[in-house]
């Protein structure tokens, strides 16, 4: 058997050739009806407490239709997963295709499972064109108002043929409850409501439903005003697996070695990692297997008329025997060693009754290479140059004269997972409340913008991470990925080789690339506004009249329609970070009391609209929360909590936790305004003086009163906000407590090749590793890295 190793060089007489103009043209009709964009938010961590700022830095790193230039607005939504409710909402300020910003989160807020929603203000076809989604962990450093905990008293078996679960709850202190609690439940498709009886438990009873996407049963629990979310996996009846099998370029052609990927996955879309035998009509003639991420590969040289089938080896799954795709008399295999490529792509090609076809280089946006080929033997190996693609996902596709897709391969063009960016600290080991000193060097490109975070390492779960690196050009461009143990797929060949032979691309097929006509490529392009309304006893007026916009004592004039309309456009809405801003009916308008300012808010609407039809893509993990104060942080990661006093003195409030304002400013014990170690709520907090003196940011500040507007007059509008700057702390103050989990952030470093950036910032109070994260844009590409140092105590 002879090979050829050539080379589709035009110095070696191979001519590139655009014969395929339909293609082409199919292809800038595709690119134009499904565009794509790359929004990426930079979070400083992906687990929060109740209280905590999260900050981040948004990167519109590529648009699908409007220019980065003419994004204006980035909002920002935080979403429960277990009912996709809305808690709340921000927008903030693009410039230039960058967004910085901040969230805190709600004093109140349950714990459980979230995600960001960030998106901007740019629609197409009435969805945003830009859209990333952040999975988020809330933990509390509050202890529950009531204490919960279920667990599962009796399984489903032959006898019972039904589960039983056990809801109990207790005061903090292990009383019995004054009042029952409202249990609610979710198990597959059932819905149900309950009470706790007098002893605080409740015995829920679930007949076992096959083949489900969770197994989880999600219950609510909630006491008046305090609600808490447990949840248990329920053991699984056997079921069968979730096999496909990928021969490598798409057919299997009788007498032609070809290898197979295949991927294994349970009803939870878990990947599952096991054995199983192939077999030859009925008969056992090798072992396979897949790894941990439910992937693996094999050869087969299939006979035509043959029967080929897989059977697993697994005692969880129901035993049942999974067909592999019958082989074709003539075709086209395609095998590639390697697929993740620097500068060449080699591969290998098998042909069976095919002489004459057409090789296409593309990412079904844009073909970048298009040659016929005369292959005058069975057996060629090709090494095709990369130089015209760039880098990140690729195709090749051989099509015979028709058009029509003989084989088919994706791969990693131009791959380099060099040090871009080397992060060095003075120490590998630091104690409390010291002092680090931290250097970057770019090493590639000319510059670079980043965002810098460094957090204690338990805030960042490896399956909720998100780098920009991966999301670039792995996460955003394909679909339904495996978690890779790494948190970062990027930098992992193994698992892109994986995914690689199984996965396909997220928004394109080659069947869509067919049938594509011009007729798709009319896109309706929009953006989302916000306006309002001058109404007067509930009725249009009649005159055109000018109202105003306040914030932080700044005053707009904005005038309206004769029927009272009015359009809020950017520079109306912009308002300082954790400012509010309000409307107002002008005094000189001669109207009545009764005008009232309504408010059409697009963005409000989006986010409810998005917040239920966003997925979370990745897998419904078995999950157990037996117990509401599984996700409460340990005491030597948050601040002590006085217990609470009740005073009987209705005028002094400055130790029963509810020391804020009517602006919700207050000081702590420790003469800091609006302290972000002492949230609101937290005993011993008062109010602040007008003209008194307090420590804001660690400098001596002099407060300027709270200004309370008349809700009859004032209508409250959420404005567009600007970044809040994050407080450098040395920590002299040696009583004072420091539990902060993110030492540092930085919305926005330029870094410049050749020279060194040299940063510094203070450890806190708490002890163990953390983690340092650099991540953004250079003048060419994206970067990331990352640098540990570990904290011990004095």
């Amino acid at each position: 058997m002879r090979f050829l190793i050539l080379s589709l060089l035009l110095c070696l007489g191979l001519q590139t050739t655009f014969a395929q103009n339909s293609l082409e043209q199919k292809m800038a009709w595709y690119a134009l009806a499904k565009p794509t964009s790359n929004l990426f938010v930079h979070f400083d961590k992906n687990v929060y407490s109740n209280n905590e700022t999260s900050y981040f830095t948004g990167y519109l790193i590529k648009e699908a239709k409007t220019s980065a230039i003419k994004h204006k607005v980035l909002a920002v939504a935080l979403i429960r997963d277990i009912d996709s409710t809305l808690l709340f909402e921000d927008k903030f300020l693009i410039e230039n295709g960058l967004s910085f910003g901040s969230l805190t989160l709600p004093d109140s807020i349950p714990t459980g499972n979230y995600r960001f929603l960030a998106y901007t203000d740019k629609l197409i076809n009435g969805i945003p064109e830009a859209i990333f989604v952040q999975n988020i962990t809330i933990k509390s450093s509050i202890d529950p108002a009531f204490k919960a905990n279920i667990k599962l008293v009796e399984a489903a078996n032959a006898d019972s043929k039904s589960y039983k679960v056990l809801i109990a709850a207790t005061t903090k202190d292990d009383r019995f409850l004054t009042k029952p609690l409202k249990v609610s439940y979710t198990y597959g498709n059932i819905r149900k409501n309950t009470f706790t009886d007098a002893s605080g438990q409740s015995l829920i009873t679930l007949s076992p439903q096959a083949n489900l996407a969770d197994p989880n049963i999600y219950v609510k629990l909630k006491s008046e005003k305090d609600s808490s979310f447990i949840n248990l996996a329920l053991p699984q009846i056997k079921n069968k697996a979730v096999v496909k099998f990928y021969p490598e370029g798409g057919n299997l052609v009788a007498g032609l070695t070809s290898n197979i990927g295949w991927e294994v996955k349970d009803q939870q879309q878990m990947p599952l990692a096991l054995k199983a035998f192939l077999y030859k009509n009925q008969k056992i003639i090798d072992t396979i297997e897949t790894s941990s991420y439910g992937i693996g590969k094999f050869s087969l040289t299939p006979e035509n008329g043959a029967n080929y089938t897989v059977k697993l080896i697994h005692s969880s799954l129901i035993d049942t025997l999974y067909y592999l795709p019958k082989s074709v008399e003539e075709g086209l295999t395609l095998s590639m060693q390697n697929a993740i490529a620097k500068d060449t792509v080699r591969l290998s090609l098998k042909s069976k009754g095919f002489k004459k076809f057409t090789i296409l280089v593309h990412n079904f946006r844009t073909s970048f290479l298009t040659t016929p080929f005369d292959m005058d033997r069975e057996n060629i190996i090709i090494k095709i140059p990369l130089t015209d693609v760039p880098k990140g996902l690729a195709t090749i596709t051989i099509v015979d004269s028709l058009s029509r897709p003989l084989a088919e391969r994706m791969f990693f063009a131009h791959y380099n997972d060099s040090e871009k960016l080397s992060i060095t600290t003075d120490q590998k080991t630091y104690k409390q409340r010291e002092k680090v000193n931290l250097k970057l060097n770019l090493n590639v490109d000319k510059n670079a913008l980043v965002s810098i975070a460094c957090v204690q390492s338990n805030r960042l779960e490896i399956k909720k991470m998100s780098d920009i690196e991966s999301y670039t050009y792995i996460n955003n461009e394909l679909s339904q990925l495996p978690i890779n143990s790494k948190g970062n797929s990027y930098k992992d060949l193994n698992y892109l080789e994986q995914i690689l032979l199984v996965k396909s691309w997220r928004r394109y097929t080659w069947q869509g690339l067919q049938t594509i006509n011009y007729t798709d490529t009319a896109n309706l392009v929009d953006s989302l506004k916000m306006s309002g309304q001058v109404t007067k006893s509930k009725k249009e007026i009649k005159d055109s009249l000018v109202i105003g916009s306040m914030v932080s004592n700044q005053i707009n004039l904005i005038k309206t329609t004769n029927k009272g309309l009015f359009n809020l456009n950017l520079a109306d809405l912009i308002t300082p970070a954790e400012k509010k801003m309000h409307l107002f009916v002008n005094g000189n308008n001669k109207l009545p009391f009764a005008t009232k300012i309504v408010i059409h808010d697009e963005f409000a609407m989006m986010n409810q609209r998005l917040a239920k039809s966003t997925t979370i893509d990745q897998p419904i993990l078995p999950s157990t929360l037996q117990n509401n104060a599984e996700l409460i942080l340990k005491n030597d990661e948050k601040a002590i909590r006085l217990k609470e006093v009740v005073i009987n003195n209705k005028t002094d409030n400055s130790f029963n936790g509810t020391g804020a304002n009517a602006c919700g400013d207050y000081v702590c014990s420790y003469n800091n305004l609006n302290c972000r170690n002492h949230p609101n709520g937290t005993p011993g907090n008062h109010p602040p003086i007008t003209g008194a003196m307090y420590n804001v940011n660690g400098f001596p500040t002099l407060y300027q009163g709270c200004t309370v507007v008349d809700q009859n007059i004032f209508t409250l509008i959420k404005g567009i906000h600007l970044q809040k700057e994050f407080y450098l702390s040395d920590y002299k103050d040696p009583v004072e407590p420091a539990f902060f989990s993110t030492i540092y952030w930085n919305y926005a470093t330029i870094l410049n090749a050749g020279k060194e950036t040299e940063l510094s910032f203070y450890t806190s109070d708490i002890t163990g590793k953390f983690k340092i994260v650099v991540q953004g844009i250079t003048n060419k590409d994206v970067i990331y890295s990352e640098n540990f140092f570990e904290v011990k105590g004095k």
